[in-house]
């Protein structure tokens, strides 16, 4: 195959410039060489591509239809060039990202997309582990997510630890409270999100070694309703601080008795690290 390539490359420059010797410069070879590549094109199909008119040549019938095939190729292959260069320089590309909340992970995107700004970013969300799915499956790129169980198949590097906060609306008994303990949120209706989110885990796991139980749990499948349904007096939210969205509406509860954090990491696999895209992305985090 490369030798066929050569030799279309060689039919093609000649069939560009008009000339061998043209063509031979602009190659860099030697105009017998160049000569040779032809011929044997022409031989191994028992065709003519260009025939003999005065003290230069003139393309056939065949020649030009091959030749406006060959320009295609080779613009083709230009653009192939150009766009690998440019992913290489990191001036174009796309990276697929997903989350398990926005509020982690838009800061680094925006670094990122100031600092290399033709890459395009699509981003998804949901919990841990169907984010986690989602790359197994390569339907995205990098996870932001807490930590996953040990796997050799990804890699991964902590973005941030987060602490975990009660909260109540304004109304509620405890909203003229600086804190809160586990046996009092143990004993109250507490609004959390579903199974599999790595709050929930981290909040449950504390009370349970604690020796406690929960007695009421109202579960809610996301952020977004959990902190609806506090505002309403349906129980006491536990949330990520981060993601909390403060206003004169609600009233925060640090957990005295307990420092409850997760950590957030950014997440890929490992064969896919090398990336240019994505380790740029490992990369900002250190900056």
């Amino acid at each position: 195959m490369s030798i066929i390539y050569s030799q279309i490359r060689a039919f093609h420059a000649v069939a560009s410039h008009g000339s061998y010797t043209r063509a031979a410069a602009t190659l860099n070879v030697s105009q017998p060489t160049l000569s040779s590549q032809v011929k044997a094109l022409e031989e191994i199909y028992d065709v003519a591509l260009f025939m003999p008119a005065g003290r230069g040549i003139e393309i056939t019938p065949l020649g030009r239809q091959l030749h406006a095939i060959t320009q295609r190729q080779f613009r083709l292959e230009a653009e192939a060039e150009l766009l690998l260069s440019s992913t290489r320089s990191l001036k174009a590309g796309f990276l697929r990202i997903g989350a398990d909340s926005p509020y982690h992970a838009l800061p680094l995107i925006a670094r990122y997309k100031e600092r290399y700004p033709g890459i395009e970013i699509s981003m998804n969300f949901g919990n841990s582990r169907e984010i986690l799915a989602d790359l197994f499956a390569r339907r995205i790129d990098v996870a932001m997510i807490p930590p996953p169980q040990d796997d050799p198949r990804l890699i991964s590097r902590l973005l941030l630890a987060d602490r975990l906060v009660a909260f109540v609306p304004v109304t509620h008994k405890w909203a003229k409270r600086q804190g809160v303990t586990l046996k009092q949120l143990a004993g109250a209706r507490v609004i959390l999100r579903e199974q599999g989110s790595t709050t929930r885990a981290v909040f449950e796991a504390a009370i349970s070694e604690a020796k406690l139980a929960l007695l009421d749990v109202f579960e809610i499948g996301s952020r977004e309703a959990v902190r609806a349904a506090v505002v309403e007096g349906l129980g006491v939210g536990v949330v990520s601080e981060a993601e909390l969205i403060l206003d004169e509406t609600i009233h925060v509860l640090p957990i005295m008795d307990a420092d409850l954090r997760v950590p957030e990491l950014l997440v890929c696999l490992t064969e896919c690290a090398p990336q240019r895209t994505i380790k740029a992305l490992f990369d900002l985090i250190g900056d």
